[in-house]
Order: C-alpha cells, then sequence, then structure tokens
C-alpha cells in the first residue's frame, strides 16, 4: 500500500471520527445550553405559588456516630390534614431504609457558605445549623410497581398544595419542570412533551426487574430533579420526573416522567392501605 492511499483512509478514520464527536456529543451540547436557558414567559408569571408547592428531600445517614447528608432530591405537595403535607416522590429518592430523610421547604432558611464556581454555577455548603432546621420527613408509601413514593412532614407553615392535571399531556404541549438538580435549589427549567405513552425497563434497589410506563419531554433535568413535577400550563401536575437519558459526557438529552392519573392511581392505593 502506498502512502498515498495510507493517507487517505487516515483522512478518513479522522472525518468519521471528528463526524462521529459531533454528532454524540458537541450538538448534545449546543441542544443543552439552549435548552437550558429556554423560558415560557406565560408559564414564568404563574410559577411563584407553585414554587411554594416544592420540597427538597435530603438523605441523611450516620457515620461514626455523626450526621452526614449527601445528595438531594425533589417532590411536589399534594394534599394536607391539619398541620401534616403530604408529598409523592421519586421512589429512588427515599428507598434507602438506612437513612432518615430531611424535607426542605421554601420557607426554609439557608446557613452556611455560598461559592460561585463561575457566573453560572453556584455551590451552597450548608453548616449544621441549617441541617438542623429541617423537617423530618415519614414515609407513608411505596409503590411496588412504579417509582414513586409518598412522604409526609410537620409544619405549621402555609405550603401550597397543587392539584392534578385532568388529561394526560399532548406531544409538543408546553410544560414547566421544577427541582433541585445538582442541588441548584428550585430550578425551573421548560420544555415540551416529546412523545405518547411509553414502557421503559428499570430495576429497583433489590435487583427486580419492572416495566414502567413513562413520558418524554426535553425540560433540563439532572440529578437532583428526580421526585420533581411537571406542570402544565395551567400549573397542575401533569407527570413526577423519575429519570432521564444523557450522553456519555453528561448531556442532557430527554426526561421522563411518570404521567399524573398512574401518581394518581398509587395514591388512591395508599389512601385504600391507609384506610383497613
Amino acid at each position: 500500500m502506498n502512502k498515498e492511499k495510507i493517507r487517505k483512509i487516515l483522512v478518513s478514520i479522522l472525518c468519521i471520527a471528528f463526524v462521529s464527536i459531533l454528532i454524540v456529543e458537541i450538538i448534545p451540547g449546543i441542544k443543552e445550553k439552549n435548552i437550558k436557558s429556554r423560558v415560557f414567559k406565560d408559564m414564568q408569571k404563574e410559577s411563584s405559588s407553585a414554587m411554594r408547592g416544592i420540597i427538597g428531600i435530603i438523605p441523611e445517614s450516620e457515620i461514626k456516630g455523626q450526621a452526614s447528608h449527601n445528595g438531594i432530591g425533589s417532590g411536589v405537595i399534594f394534599a394536607k390534614k391539619d398541620d401534616t403535607y403530604y408529598a409523592v416522590t421519586a421512589k429512588h429518592v427515599v428507598e434507602d431504609k438506612n437513612n432518615k430523610y430531611k424535607v426542605f421547604t421554601r420557607d426554609t432558611k439557608f446557613s452556611g457558605e455560598t461559592v460561585r464556581a463561575n457566573p453560572e454555577v453556584t455551590f451552597e455548603i450548608p453548616d449544621k445549623n441549617y441541617y438542623d432546621s429541617l423537617l423530618n420527613a415519614k414515609l407513608e408509601y411505596n409503590s411496588e410497581t412504579n417509582d414513586l413514593s409518598i412522604i409526609s412532614f410537620k409544619y405549621d407553615g402555609n405550603l401550597e398544595v397543587l392539584e392534578f392535571a385532568t388529561k394526560n399531556p399532548a406531544k409538543k404541549d408546553k410544560i414547566m419542570v421544577i427541582g433541585h438538580p445538582e442541588g441548584d435549589k428550585y430550578k425551573i427549567t421548560y420544555g415540551y412533551i416529546k412523545s405518547g405513552l411509553e414502557n421503559i425497563k428499570t430495576k429497583t434497589s433489590s435487583g427486580k426487574a419492572i416495566t414502567q410506563k413513562i413520558i418524554k419531554h426535553d425540560a433540563y433535568m439532572k440529578p437532583g430533579n428526580s421526585g420533581g413535577v411537571a406542570l402544565n400550563k395551567n400549573m397542575k401536575i401533569t407527570g413526577i420526573n423519575v429519570a432521564g437519558s444523557f450522553t456519555l459526557l453528561g448531556h442532557f438529552r430527554a426526561g421522563y416522567m411518570i404521567p399524573y392519573n398512574i401518581v394518581q392511581e398509587c395514591i388512591k392505593e395508599w389512601e385504600k392501605n391507609n384506610n383497613k
């Protein structure tokens, strides 16, 4: 094989590699940036009251006699009785039986150190007083068939109880997602419904394979959004976010939410068991 043929082969390989990188990572990275900056102003105007129905969930474990807090999840309040609020979240957020779970609300005051890594990223490093101020969560229900759980917590303040939608969203419908991606508390992102009802196969923490029904959307999500809400244009609960798909370098592709009617079925099952 002469040098010219070798050169052409090498050039072809490099071109294929470049196109592959472009498709797999560069284009998704550009798309992710556009998605993160997307705002639906009509929905943004209605977001302030909805924010008061969103909670954060922090696992608390004990290491050598000291409380340790790692990770964060999201949840949404759907009911209140006396001074007790009830919220739905993703099961994988609260399923570790070795942990206790703490709740923060829109009223929770931050205490600790705030570090700005760059103009877009700010980290909060809470102190002990912050964790001591959090509310205790009680696990009320774990679904056997879906990545859904119900928790409760006592609070004498006034938070928002969000209502459920009355019909599933259609493709291209607008949604607003509220959660705590990577610790960025009460982050709002906006997107569109991208699919009808689909089946995905997942495994529980015990390794049991289950099939879940989800709807895909393109409102930006990251770890920390799990258990968080997707709201329709009327600020009604249209889904609970449980997972997402990402590229090898972590660029966002799609969010997966369990639609509101399946969430309501789980709530009815919990109410039924609770009344026995």
